[in-house]
């Protein structure tokens, strides 16, 4: 029996293929459907070539600035120009053909016997003909220092479509391309308020916090969470590792804190160069219970990432998804383990910065926050987490970490 079926799909992608309009670039490429080898024919027509888009100021920026305002443009203004309103954004149409060399798993049968949609076999269709693009567009820079690419779902200019025609029954169906939201793109749905003719405008309160350690903590984690909605699964995995890496190295931080070692101790000893699993042996020393299970799940993302970096396996959602759901268990293992009042009592710092945004503190303990926060003022240190007193744990200088669990205690990875 013949599986086999001719594909042919075509895309729009913001990008010039060539530099004049209408010209086309035709180039033969090696791409792959799951583990199958597979050759393509993929045409590029340049739509748009892009010139004169994005050159010069914006006419609303000006508007909402200088015209605003009703103040005279500033000198160098006319100098820049203003955008040409008819121009187009770079933009070129895609084609590509080539033979599958077994349609039957793109679809499955349901409780019922009826044909559903196989998604792992779709993605890999989808894989299949974004690697080819990808393909085709290093042919036409590789003798050049223009570097364009990885493309994929959220480089489409709307849904593409696919013809896919079997050759068993040679009875061709269609199927969308789906595009995805463009990496960086932003929309609130908030529907905003209405312009004041006096004027005025509403200006919604917002409580201030601390940007530049959210920035820098959760730098990674927002690149997972883009690359995922990209369909970009490698890459996806390795932000993923990376976050949590860097999030358990900020729980660290702040136990060391608790321990009264300074910063200057603290790289001293090394700790900023500590992999993961170091790190995750720190942190089961220090908050205790059973992490047996978080330390299979640490491990289970460091996997998946090694999977796809050094073992150059396939990156799929499913590999994704896990090394996502074993991350996020591993963070609510330590944020529970810090809601237990003795494990936050002998860590106070570390539980607050972990659970101020999560779990809001009480009133008292909110007050205590703000003394603590004082310069030398730790006479509220108490207050931030139960209430109860420090005096066998003393608030600085411990010299072992050890201490917070009691004499005799052996913690498997002390500082």
């Amino acid at each position: 029996m013949d599986l086999s079926a001719e594909v042919y799909a075509c895309c729009e992608i913001p990008w010039a293929a060539t530099t004049v309009e209408e010209n086309y670039f035709a180039v033969e490429v090696n791409t792959h459907f799951g583990d199958a080898p597979v050759s393509a024919m993929v045409v590029m027509v340049t739509m748009a070539t892009g010139d004169g888009f994005g050159v010069g100021l914006n006419p609303r920026a000006y508007e909402g600035t200088v015209e605003l305002f009703e103040e005279e443009m500033p000198d160098w203004m006319p100098k820049v120009g203003f955008c040409d309103a008819d121009a187009q954004p770079p933009k070129t149409s895609v084609s590509l053909k080539f033979l599958l060399p077994d349609w039957s798993g793109l679809y499955v049968a349901d409780e019922n016997g009826q044909p559903v949609k196989n998604p792992p076999a779709f993605q890999d269709l989808y894989d299949c003909i974004l690697f080819s693009i990808n393909q085709a567009i290093y042919s036409i820079v590789e003798d050049e220092s223009v570097r364009v690419g990885p493309l994929c779902h959220g480089d489409l200019i709307g849904d593409g479509i696919i013809r896919i025609n079997p050759a068993i029954s040679n009875e061709p169906f269609y199927v969308k391309l789906p595009a995805t939201t463009p990496l960086g793109a932003f929309n609130s749905g908030k529907s905003g308020y209405e312009p004041d003719p006096n004027g005025g405008l509403e200006m919604p309160q917002y409580p201030l916090s601390s940007a530049e350690p959210v920035r820098r903590l959760f730098s990674w984690m927002r690149r997972s969470v883009l690359r995922a909605q990209r369909k970009e699964w490698a890459e996806a995995i390795v932000a993923q590792q990376a976050s949590l890496e860097d999030w358990m190295h900020y729980l660290m931080c702040g136990i060391a804190a608790d321990h009264g070692f300074t910063s200057s101790e603290f790289s001293a000893a090394g700790f900023e160069e500590k992999n993961a699993a170091e790190t995750f042996g720190i942190l089961a020393s220090h908050l205790g219970g059973n992490s047996e299970t978080a330390s299979k799940a640490q491990k289970k993302v460091w996997k998946n990432r090694n999977a796809v970096v050094h073992r150059g396996e396939r990156a799929t959602e499913l590999l994704y998804e896990e090394a996502y759901t074993s991350a996020m268990f591993v963070q609510k293992w330590a944020r529970d383990r810090l809601l237990i009042p003795d494990v936050a009592r002998r860590h106070p710092i570390t539980s607050w910065i972990i659970h101020h945004d999560d779990a809001p503190l009480s009133e008292r303990a909110r007050a205590g926050v703000a003394e603590l926060l004082r310069p030398g003022d730790l006479v509220s240190l108490p207050a931030v987490n139960d209430g109860r007193s420090l005096t066998d744990f003393p608030a600085r200088n411990l010299s072992r970490p050890s201490d917070c669990w009691g004499k005799g205690v052996k913690v498997p990875r002390p500082f």
